[in-house]
């Protein structure tokens, strides 16, 4: 398997390769005779210069990648070789990139590849570089270019009498054994093998489409003649496309995304283990590298022909299908026992030489069209690609959704999607199959709620307490969703303090926020895409690691119900085993109490090993069992612990693990616990909660079906967000960021690998106290208000610190009653403004650039941002308020002026220290000289010498005094002193108040959220505009559009918003004169991955007219524009904006990633880039979104 040869390069600044993105334009051609000629370049040559707006360039003219793979042409190698008598199927080639270092290490590389040819006994018939024209290329692009050396070989002896079929599978051998051993000697960094066989070869470069045949003289050559090429040309958002990443690959080419590329990482390398042998996926390599990797896995290990290995790969939507026969949907069925499913928005081009074809996603959501000629067949991006004569048109078509066109050389035929599913069926008894290898739960007895034990010793109060939930877990989560069957909703933002400085509250999902896809990879409409979407689910080891005679159980749905995991409990086809997921506390000593988690928890992952190793289908984690002296361990890190031991040791498709928990009460709960690596869970305090409410055995049936159907909307959403259509392709995916969790400690790294802490924040101590006190404060708990309520959606005075708080909310009231009003302007009463000195115009046009500068700020204001200062500072509510100002000595005399600014630095938690009127220099790792940039008095020295005796009093080190500095020297560099003084930072001076801005120029760049009318009334709305407008700024409409009374008036916005439900949006709103940009609403801080909401209640006649619908009718956008699919859709859709001659905005939100993103919404041609927080708010939405986006 492949080793990176970039394994030393780090991600910087906003760009990471590992979130490198491309969307591109494919397709094939393919003479249906089999008859090779120089026609079939001449053909793909005008195809490929019909779609260079498919590929992306750099400001330089370097295209990001483009190329060819085609089959071996017999005249063209005949002539290379001056071998007349040379024949296909005789000899193989193999194109290289070589090392970057290519002068020195030439020599190194073609040793390495002819040791190996002569090991695999491949003869050499000769070396070639392969020529170029660099005349065809700008001066930039030769530079960015990598040589390619060709080497011929001839077939064995001792395979001389095999098939073809066998030389092949021989040199694909040989090519493992080769990268095996270039991709880990760092001398040969940049060796890349395109393509080794004895059919097919790639020629490819960092080139735009239309240079691919010129700039390769041996495919303008005419005696290249060949019979079949497919091409690929891309548009990455990689600042650097890498040479190597460009495409065709070996066998395939994809235009798309693979939202499950993650997952599918993680499950490859889960089968490699349990083979015994390891995957190495190069740093950068994209998801369609991948891709191809475990293409050459299926066909060369797993012995799978191409076309069932795409299939069983990129499965149709046949869970919802009901066209198709019962022979079909039971192979699909049965590979979905085993296969794991690379979902996404895809158009794959496929080649073996033999077979060549196409196949699309699930649901379409990348263009692929086909024709077919009286000699040829092709499928590219775009129809017309190819202008074929009219009289010789067979037929034209497209790939649909979930579809495939191949032709079979072997055969001379074509095959659609209905007969390759239709024929591949009939291979074998798949019917037999799956009913020896599955059983579904809907088979099983059924069991009644009568029927379930729930005694216990705590009371249920108690429990809830336990398992680390607080009362807005009812009122604001779960209550809603036992009653009607969908979340709460909810308004504003949820501006609540960071996780890392608030321990209220209990429970590690919280720790986790919901990834979500935009632009390249969309978020999918999981209700317009439902029937593309399933949360079916298999139970129990996969067919190939299982027992003989076991079964995997099938559900519906990954959330179980209490009876539901009893009837798996009482079946017998699927083995299975229930552990206990509890530790023992201690109240006193913190320390102890953690290592006894920890050990607890080892102790469990051992217990499933043992399970594992058995073959047990499914194994139960449980935390029912709870008691006084019994808490129960972390749910996500026991079952992310759980899930990353049963995959280092190889076991991870032995078993499912379903986690038995009260510790989910929410849909993020529950998402974060199956992300982790639960193939299902049974929510423990649901039930509790329903049979504290309902005594009514079937009332609790009814709330008990409404949670499982909220949950399950919820969870389809969720994987929306991402792309996703299988809950068994979210399952163990970790489609998170850490939010606030350092999972680069030790302890927690091991248990959360591969989830990249950015900022750090609360480590495994903290996460051990919590579930301890959480525990602890049970033995208090008497009824349902004992249980604590911690303010996190309605602020508490006791409460962490909320942004849009009381004391924001109060002190914003008073500043509006101060005497300065806004009027409306129909107003002519002016007696009910009071004058003001410091405003004098009450006027309604824009202020001149004087009366901006001159412009006093009220008392009011002053008052309103001292209030929310003071509180800020007492309570944070967001990383910013615990950022503060450099330490300014500058004036500091006494020891206790030095106390004053210095002491407002913590010693713990910070990386550097910013102090204006101070230099350190380090003289060695312990010794530092210290002096004051301003007055180096001897009192002044004294004084600082005097605060770091008191400050560090408790530790051992030496300071002396001199007449212009002080000498410390430190006793170890572990001490606090020592860190304390190598992290100090001489602060810059302020900046002279006379180099700073006027205030018309600062307004002139500020800009007003994007609040829809709608969202805000009508009069908050133009108030908004007004003011803006005003003050020199500008305002953002909004996606609901504007009443046009208001266009070409102060009151208009002058940033036009639409979104993907395209509200309020027509010729004149894009054509108000007042209109400076418009911005195109891809994703919303709020709730990235989901489209805009308002509530029926908001919808009055006035908002229903304006934006096209129907009163009390709620209004939601759907998460993505169904007109922008991929960055080449977002670029058409930015250049029809530009109609309007304004500038376009193109609107993010801040994730992982977002540098790569950005890059290619600026490649599409976006004038600015808009990246959104989340706290700005929302006019609605559900409050999962609000807290766990």
């Amino acid at each position: 398997m492949n080793k990176n040869s970039l394994k030393n390069h780090t991600a910087q600044m906003l760009y990471d390769s590992n979130k490198s993105q491309d969307s591109c334009g494919v397709g094939f051609i393919t003479h249906k005779e089999s008859k090779q000629s120089h026609d079939l370049l001449v053909k793909s040559h005008e195809a490929l210069c019909t779609i260079p707006h498919r590929g992306g360039m750099s400001a330089e003219g370097i295209g990001d990648g483009a190329g060819v793979n085609i089959d071996l042409s017999l005249n063209f190698f005949r002539k290379v070789t001056g071998n007349n008598d040379l024949e296909l199927g005789q000899f193989g080639v193999a194109n290289f990139f070589y090392p970057e270092d290519h002068i020195k290490y030439d020599a190194v590389a073609t040793e390495l590849v002819e040791k190996h040819l002569k090991e695999f006994d491949l003869p050499v018939i000769t070396w070639r570089n392969v020529p170029v024209d660099n005349s065809v290329l700008n001066a930039a692009s030769v530079k960015a270019q990598l040589p390619i050396r060709q080497v011929v070989f001839a077939r064995p002896a001792a395979l001389k009498d095999a098939s073809n079929e066998a030389f092949e599978k021989h040199i694909q051998v040989a090519l493992l054994t080769i990268e095996a051993e270039g991709f880990t000697r760092h001398e040969l960094d940049g060796f890349y093998p395109l393509s080794m066989s004895s059919r097919t070869q790639v020629y490819k470069g960092r080139l735009n489409s239309f240079e691919v045949i010129p700039y390769f003289t041996d495919l303008y050559d005419s005696d290249h003649e060949i019979s079949t090429l497919f091409f690929h040309t891309r548009f990455s958002t990689n600042t650097a496309p890498a040479t190597m990443m460009a495409q065709p690959f070996r066998y395939m080419a994809h235009n798309g995304e693979l939202n499950t590329d993650k997952k599918n990482r993680l499950s490859e390398n889960a089968i490699a283990r349990q083979n015994n042998k390891e995957v190495i996926f190069p740093i950068g390599q994209s998801d369609s590298g991948r891709l191809d990797q475990t293409l050459t896995r299926r066909i060369n290990e797993d012995q799978l022909d191409i076309v069932t290995a795409i299939l069983a790969m990129m499965p149709p939507a046949w869970e919802n299908d009901t066209s198709l026969s019962d022979d079909v949907r039971a192979m699909l069925e049965y590979f979905s026992l085993y296969e794991e499913k690379n979902d996404g928005p895809a158009a794959i081009i496929f080649n073996d030489g033999v077979r060549v074809g196409a196949r699309l996603d699930r649901l379409g959501l990348r263009p692929l069209r086909s024709v077919e000629t009286k000699e040829y067949l092709a499928v590219m991006s775009e129809a017309g690609q190819i202008d074929f004569p009219a009289e010789e048109v067979l037929k034209r078509g497209r790939i649909e959704a979930g579809g495939m066109l191949y032709f079979d050389h072997s055969t001379g035929e074509s095959y659609d999607s209905h007969q390759v599913m239709e024929r591949l069926a009939k291979e074998k008894d798949y019917k037999a199959l799956l009913d020896q290898s599955a059983i579904h739960i809907t088979d099983l007895d059924e069991i009644q709620l009568s029927e379930l034990n729930n005694d216990h010793v705590f009371n249920i109060d108690q429990r809830h307490t336990a398992y680390s939930l607080n009362q807005e877990s009812f009122k604001f989560l779960l209550d809603p969703m036992l009653s009607i069957g969908l979340e709460k909703v909810s308004a504003m933002g949820y501006g609540i303090t960071p996780n890392a400085l608030s321990k209220a509250e209990g429970g590690m999902s919280r720790y986790f926020s919901q990834r979500f896809a935009q632009v390249t990879n969309p978020p999918l409409d999981s209700l317009r895409e439902s029937d593309g979407m399933t949360l079916r689910v298999a139970l129990g080891s996969k067919p190939t690691f299982a027992k003989h005679g076991s079964k995997q159980l099938i559900i519906e749905s990954p959330v179980l119900q209490r009876t539901q995991l009893a009837q798996i409990r009482k079946q017998t086809a699927t083995s299975h085993i229930t552990l206990d997921m509890l530790y023992t506390p201690d109240y006193e000593d913190a320390e102890k109490s953690a290592n006894a988690l920890e050990a607890a928890f080892l102790a469990v992952c051992q217990q499933v090993e043992k399970a594992a190793k058995e073959n047990i289908g499914i194994i139960i984690l449980s935390d029912m069992n709870i008691s006084t002296d019994k808490a129960a361990i972390p749910a996500l890190l026991m079952i992310s612990a759980a899930n990353q031991h049963l995959t280092k040791q190889g076991l991870r498709f032995n078993s499912s693990l379903i986690l038995e928990t009260g510790q989910a009460a929410s849909p993020h709960d529950v998402a974060t616990i199956l992300g982790f690596g639960a193939s299902a869970i049974c929510p423990l305090s649901v039930h509790n909660r329903v049979i504290t409410q309902h005594s009514n055995e079937q009332a609790q049936q009814n709330a008990l079906d409404n949670f499982q159907k909220g949950v399950a909307k919820s969870l389809m959403k969720t994987m929306g967000k991402f792309g996703l259509c299988t809950a068994e392709s979210y399952i163990g995916g970790e489609f998170f960021e850490s939010n606030y969790l350092d999972t680069d400690e030790p302890k927690l790294k091991a248990y959360f690998p591969n989830i990249h802490s950015s900022v750090g924040g609360v480590r495994y101590a903290d996460i051990a106290a919590s579930a301890t006190e959480w525990h602890h404060k049970t033995l208090s708990i008497k009824e349902e208000n004992d249980i604590p309520f911690l303010g996190l959606f309605k602020e508490r005075q006791e409460g962490a610190g909320h942004t849009f708080g009381n004391t924001a909310v109060r002190e914003y009231i008073n500043m509006t009653d101060e005497d300065i009003l806004y009027i409306p302007q129909n107003n002519n009463n002016k007696s009910e403004a009071v004058s003001d000195t410091a405003y004098l115009d009450f006027g309604y046009d824009k202020r001149s650039p004087e009366q901006i500068d001159n412009f006093g700020i009220t008392p009011a204001y002053r008052s309103f941002t001292k209030g929310l200062y003071l509180e800020r500072d007492s309570r944070p509510a967001a990383l910013r308020d615990i950022v503060a100002f450099p330490a300014d000595i500058r004036s500091a005399v006494s020891c206790e002026d030095f106390d004053s600014q210095l002491n407002t630095q913590n010693l713990r938690g910070n990386n550097n220290y910013l102090i204006l009127g101070l230099k350190v220099e380090t003289n060695n790792a312990i010794d530092f000289t210290l002096s004051l940039t301003e007055n180096s008095s001897a009192q002044r020295l004294n004084s600082l010498a005097k605060h770091l005796k008191n400050r560090f009093k408790n530790e051992e080190f030496s300071l002396t005094t001199n007449k212009d500095h002080i000498a410390v020297k430190a006793t170890d560099i572990a001490t606090l002193v020592n860190n304390y003084l190598n992290s100090i930072q001489t602060a810059r001076a302020p900046i002279e108040l006379s180099k700073v801005q006027g205030a018309h120029e600062i307004t002139a760049v500020l800009a007003s959220g994007a609040m829809s009318h709608g969202a805000l009334l009508s009069e908050a709305h133009e108030a908004v505009a007004q003011g803006t407008n005003i003050a020199g700024a500008i305002s953002n409409s909004g996606e609901g559009g504007e009443h046009s009374s208001r266009f070409n008036t102060i009151k208009s916005s002058k940033i036009k918003q639409f979104a993907s439900g395209r509200f309020g949006v027509w010729a004149g709103y894009l054509a108000d004169p007042n209109i400076e940009e418009i911005e195109i609403k891809i994703a919303q801080g709020a709730k990235p991955g989901e489209g805009g909401q308002l509530p029926a209640a908001k919808v009055s006649v006035e908002i229903a007219s304006l934006r096209g619908g129907t009163p009390r009718v709620e209004l939601v956008s759907p998460p993505p524009h169904h007109d922008t699919y991929s960055i080449e859709d977002l670029g058409q859709l930015i250049h029809d904006a530009k109609a309007a001659r304004v500038k376009v905005i193109v609107k993010l939100v801040s994730s992982e990633g977002i540098g790569t993103i950005a890059v290619g919404v600026a490649k599409a041609g976006a004038d600015v880039i808009n990246v959104a927080g989340n706290t700005g708010g929302t006019g609605a939405a559900a409050v999962t979104s609000l807290k766990n986006t």
